[in-house]
């Protein structure tokens, strides 16, 4: 067993395999960017392992934003080129409101701002923003399918578009870790892993850098935010009241918390369908439990995994996606599926409105006497329903308070970008 149920290289390896389902392009620009950034922070000598982990997990990602704006049909050129700020804007409040970062989360939101409008900005950590800078355009140069990048680009434009300290630290860098020849090999690959291997994350930074994660994927849609909290919130509840052990407890949280990541495959359209999905379209919902296996399985612990991929199974056999029985399914994974579905009665979703108590806990009550899930799971849902709502209200209204407000900042910020991007358009026909 290991000593720590989740690592720090497991989020990263979760995180790197969630972005590659979202978009391989943008996988590969995330990971090549935050090598880059990596190098050019380590040749300085002034970051401990520690803070080069954090701030390289920031670089890679930088983009997370575009799951917000993109969805999972991400064109890199566009991206790079078209409405930078929108997901620049959302990156950094996914970071910055979801995330254990804090205001390091500022070197996203300014990685496409040009140098030479850096004066009319306040940021403590505007160094790093110029590192992110220059590597993420180092990487789209290196692609050469942007238009309008000649070979001399990076020449043309230092002290206005990049930071000359930026090149300088980029030269010294390539010169003493000769990391553009790794890139050309994919060794850096290995090399990325051993950054976060050798270093140990706190459980809140490890949960906060998942929960953003999770978050920034269900933030398409505030339903299915909604369902991911109240699902770990309810599996929670009932570990408590299973007199669950402590490191169980601890794979409950992330397995819940995980259990839907899978959906980020899944079109929005089908996610908030607003009727009953037809036969073809909940054989493409029912595939989120394969892609949450793709992701995790053979990088969590085997544990957590389950808990994550069996919350549709029932223990007579009829659930998907393996049709496994009662004693082919652990009580943990029992346990999260009775919140799985406590928590599609009890919210209101795209095809339904929110049941009252009493047909909630009758409709759980049906299936435990049906032999469908834990009876005793159950019997504590429904013997303590009033003070497990509650808990997870107070829950709800804090995580939708920080929806809101990253939704109103969000259009206050890109109202204060429409005015840089003025300046930058005149800027450029100087």
């Amino acid at each position: 067993m290991r000593a720590e149920l989740v690592t720090t290289e497991d989020i990263f390896n979760v995180i790197s395999k969630t972005l590659g389902i979202m978009s391989a392009k943008v996988l590969s620009h995330g990971e090549i960017v935050a090598y880059i950034f990596y190098n050019m922070l380590k040749e300085e000598a002034s970051y401990s392992d520690n803070e080069l982990a954090e701030w390289t997990m920031i670089a890679m990602l930088h983009d997370i934003g575009a799951i917000k704006t993109d969805g999972t049909n991400v064109d890199l050129s566009v991206l790079e080129t078209k409405n930078v700020w929108a997901h620049s804007i959302y990156g950094y409040l996914f970071l910055r409101y979801l995330s254990p970062v804090g205001s390091k989360a500022d070197a996203v939101l300014y990685h496409h701002l040009a140098y030479n409008l850096h004066n009319q900005i306040s940021c403590p950590y505007m160094k790093e923003a110029e590192y992110l800078t220059l590597a993420d355009k180092m990487d789209v140069f290196m692609r050469t399918d942007i238009p309008g990048m000649e070979r001399d680009y990076f020449a043309k434009k230092a002290g206005i578009d990049f930071s000359p300290s930026a090149m300088d630290r980029f030269n010294r860098a390539q010169k003493h870790f000769k990391f553009l020849e790794k890139l050309k090999t994919e060794a850096y690959r290995e090399e990325m892993r051993e950054i976060f291997r050798k270093v140990t994350f706190s459980e809140k930074q490890k949960r906060g850098f998942l929960e953003m994660l999770v978050y920034a994927i269900d933030f398409r849609s505030q339903q299915t935010v909604i369902h991911t909290m109240s699902t770990k919130a309810f599996s929670l509840e009932i570990g408590k009241l299973m007199r669950v052990n402590k490191r169980d407890m601890d794979a409950l949280y992330y397995g819940s918390l995980l259990h839907d990541i899978g959906k980020i495959a899944i079109p929005l359209s089908i996610l908030e369908c607003p009727r009953r999905l037809t036969d073809e379209e909940m054989r493409i919902m029912k595939a989120h439990v394969i892609i949450t296996d793709r992701i995790l399985n053979g990088v969590l612990d085997e544990k957590v995994a389950r808990i994550a991929t069996r919350h549709h199974e029932k223990l007579d056999g009829s659930g998907y996606p393996l049709g496994l029985k009662e004693t082919e399914l652990s009580n943990l994974e029992q346990y999260v599926a009775v919140a799985d579905i406590l928590s599609a009665l009890y919210s209101k979703r795209s095809y339904k409105e929110a049941f009252p108590p009493e047909k909630v806990k009758g409709i759980l009550q049906s299936d435990a006497d049906n032999g469908k899930i834990n009876k005793e799971a159950v019997k504590a849902v429904i013997d303590n329903f009033d003070m497990i709502t509650r808990n997870y209200e107070t829950e709800r209204n804090d995580t939708m308070e920080r929806y809101k407000e990253i939704l109103d900042q969000y259009d206050s910020i890109y109202q204060k970008f429409k005015v840089i991007d003025v300046k930058q358009y005149y800027r450029d026909k100087i």
